[in-house]
């Protein structure tokens, strides 16, 4: 009997070690769900040439800044052209460069840069970007940006035909900027204090957040000042450091996130999170399609009446109803399988899906927030 008591014990002693040395459970961390207030990131843009195109470049004689700003290029260099002379290029491009300056870049730090045409060059594969200084919004350069594109599209012409993929008027130059001046930051105040801003403002969120740092870093460090909002003071003697890396290392449980349709009106893509539910809904879907055709024929006059032979364009319009249009009858779904497959019973196309899914939503059917970007 003693021999099983002792065995019972020890394996309540056994279990109740496993469980304090378990780990937590999992959650998200605070620098997920917010951004530290004073450190945003920073956008820089600046005009610049893109030269070596095979003939795809800007038609000067249409673009004239482009052609002052290759008279200005060459000036800086030292060649002086007459005023009254005329060039015309085809292998340079205006362009705009802009870049993004992530919080606490210091000089040196290199950038991603994005080059877009601003003239009528038809592709900028193959140019190379002449060194160009990007300034903020205060007017102050902050990088330069030079090198070769990158550029995923592709146009070609001949004879009045042409083919064209992708976007070949925008490239990319991977780490092509260099940071030439530090973006002031204000993250953590002489006092102290600090404040964070929550990605997608919640009350329930602010709370959890705040109530989460401190139990963890110590009681009075945060505080919910708004829904988009919680105040830190380090009161302790943490260096302000190691003070942000605790705060920001702390794990929360937040509220579960509003469940989102984003329609993307331009490409007829919709994306839908987890969570959207679908409401009972009688959905009635048809299609009106409409066609002008153009040909082209001859007036012939007769015989010796002096008349002349003309073209004449005539067109032709006709419009079709379709009979496949029918009605949907469209059940409660609760999970995003069952939405899709809801949707899918009405048999629409992805640009008429965004216009059923609007409707839905309009008519309350659809359980989400939609976005159409």
């Amino acid at each position: 009997m003693a021999r099983k008591r002792t065995f019972e014990i020890l394996t309540i002693l056994i279990a109740a070690a496993v469980s304090a040395t378990a780990p937590p459970a999992l959650g998200d961390q605070v620098r997920d769900l917010v951004t530290v207030a004073g450190a945003p990131s920073n956008q820089l843009v600046g005009y610049g040439l893109v030269v070596g195109l095979p003939g795809t470049g800007d038609q000067t004689t249409q673009i004239p800044y482009t052609q002052q700003a290759i008279t200005n290029m060459l000036s800086h260099e030292g060649i002086t052209l007459p005023a009254t002379s005329f060039m015309q290029p085809y292998d340079v491009a205006s362009v705009m460069v802009t870049a993004t300056v992530p919080p606490y870049a210091e000089p040196g730090a290199d950038l991603n840069v994005t080059v877009s045409a601003i003239g009528n060059a038809t592709s900028l594969a193959g140019g190379v970007l002449l060194p160009t200084p990007l300034k903020g919004g205060n007017g102050l350069v902050y990088a330069q940006a030079q090198g070769p594109l990158l550029v995923s599209g592709f146009a070609a012409s001949a004879a009045g035909s042409s083919v064209r993929a992708n976007t070949p008027t925008v490239g990319r130059i991977p780490d092509g900027a260099v940071m030439s001046r530090a973006i002031p930051t204000s993250s953590i105040l002489p006092d102290g204090e600090s404040h964070l801003l929550l990605r997608q403002p919640s009350y329930g969120n602010a709370a959890r957040i705040a109530s989460a740092i401190n139990r963890s870093v110590g009681a009075g460090t945060a505080y919910a000042a708004s829904p988009d909002e919680i105040d830190l003071s380090n009161a302790g003697s943490l260096d302000p450091v190691e003070f942000m890396a605790r705060v920001l290392r702390v794990s929360v449980t937040p509220r579960k996130a509003i469940p989102t349709v984003v329609v993307d009106a331009q490409s007829g893509t919709i994306v839908m999170g987890a969570g959207v539910r679908l409401g009972p809904a009688v959905v009635s879907h048809g299609n009106l399609t409409v066609t002008i055709q153009a040909y082209n024929a001859v007036s012939q006059p007769n015989p010796f009446s002096g008349g002349r032979t003309v073209g004449v364009q005539n067109a032709q319009i006709s419009a079709r109803q379709s009979k496949g249009g029918k009605v949907v009858t469209l059940p409660h779904a609760v999970t995003l399988a069952e939405v899709a497959a809801a949707l899918n019973r009405i048999g629409a196309s992805p640009s008429d899906l965004i216009a059923i899914v609007e409707a839905l939503e309009s008519a309350g059917a659809l359980k989400a927030d939609l976005k159409v970007i």
